[in-house]
């Protein structure tokens, strides 16, 4: 693609990509980790493209003639970035960057969401009422079971390392110890806690955090208001 003859400028008009030049934007974005059915490619009439990540709503634009191309880079919640361009090979190696930052930006967890997700689970109305009491030994007995049914699910689940595994049982087991020495409206900000850990340590992705947190504490919620029925299992057991 770098050896393409460069059009003296007096040549050069405004008209769609051909397709040698589009299907080097779509490769470029393929190359660069995206997939190309998640994207939509706009080849417009001006010789310019625009590229929008659906999934992100990251884009990369192309705009000018041979020889004066001007690329914008949108990357998440970044800032676009404007550079310029004098031939066609350095737009495609632009795309397949913008690619490769788009990638890197999906799969990076968005950790302040994640809080304020969690925070709102944490202590939304459902939770407000709750008193700061002790457990009982019964109720320590069945957190520790709800717990132990967290870490099965866990296991069969994810693909963890040993180690990994090892750091994540071993969060749940100072959870279930503190159930013996904490009251339970700050148990349940030690578990959640915990639980965010497990996304910063990246050993689940966030969505399986969210929903082990809510299953998992559906499972004691009769513990913690004094009603609600038998504890739900986690899932899969």
């Amino acid at each position: 693609m770098a050896g393409r003859v460069h059009l003296p400028r007096q040549y050069a008009r405004a008209v769609r990509l051909e397709k040698i030049f589009r299907n080097g934007i779509i490769e470029a974005t393929e190359k660069g980790g995206l997939e190309p059915r998640e994207c939509t490619f706009d080849f417009n009439d001006d010789g310019g493209c625009r590229i929008t990540h659906a999934p992100s709503g990251s884009s990369f634009v192309s705009e000018g003639d041979f020889g004066r191309w001007t690329t914008t880079h949108g990357v998440g919640e970044g800032a676009p970035r404007q550079l310029g361009a004098h031939i066609w090979a350095t737009v495609e190696e632009r795309a397949e960057r913008w690619a490769r930052e788009v990638t890197d930006d999906v799969a990076t967890p968005d950790l302040w969401a994640e809080l304020e997700r969690e925070q709102e689970i944490l202590t939304g109305a459902r939770y407000a009422a709750v008193r700061n009491t002790p457990f009982t030994p019964n109720e320590q007995t069945e957190i520790a079971e709800q717990l132990r049914r967290v870490k099965e699910f866990v296991q069969t689940t994810y693909s963890l390392s040993e180690a990994q595994r090892r750091s994540f049982e071993a969060s749940l087991d100072e959870v279930e110890a503190a159930a013996g020495r904490i009251g339970r409206k700050d148990w349940i900000l030690l578990f959640g806690g915990a639980m965010l850990g497990a996304i910063f340590q990246g050993l689940l992705p966030p969505e399986a955090v969210q929903d082990i947190l809510k299953m998992a504490l559906d499972g004691v919620q009769h513990l913690l208001d004094g009603g609600g029925g038998p504890p739900r299992l986690a899932p899969g057991t």
